[in-house]
């Protein structure tokens, strides 16, 4: 019924999407909270497009909700550079959120290829 449970790149970007909220749960963001919640917002895109465009009735469409899954990867990265030039995270943080969503757009990327087919 629910076939996005079975996707690697659904669970993936559940994984993301965890450690994006642990990075996110440091006090020393809360100092910009509209960051916090674009950040928030955009990593649970990722996820929730996956699921809703495993939903849709042709692969077309279904690549249509990968794109924005796509585009909120890219979203959260750039989140995490803002609070990087703002202080509130460090250089470590950044690079291992952005190592974990390059993997995730490949896939992404992959899975969208694939659908084309």
């Amino acid at each position: 019924m629910f076939r996005f449970r079975g996707f690697k790149v659904y669970k993936d970007s559940i994984s993301f999407a965890k450690d994006c909220e642990k990075v996110l749960s440091d006090p020393k963001l809360h100092k910009n909270p509209q960051l916090i919640n674009q950040a928030r917002a955009a990593y649970l895109s990722i996820v929730l497009n996956i699921a809703e465009g495993s939903g849709c009735d042709s692969d077309k469409e279904f690549r249509r909700f990968l794109e924005i899954s796509l585009r909120s990867a890219h979203e959260v990265v750039a989140a995490f550079d803002l609070a990087l030039e703002l202080g509130l995270i460090n250089a470590k943080i950044i690079s291992e959120i952005e190592a974990k969503a390059e993997i995730l757009c490949k896939q992404l990327n992959g899975f969208r290829r694939s659908l084309a087919k």
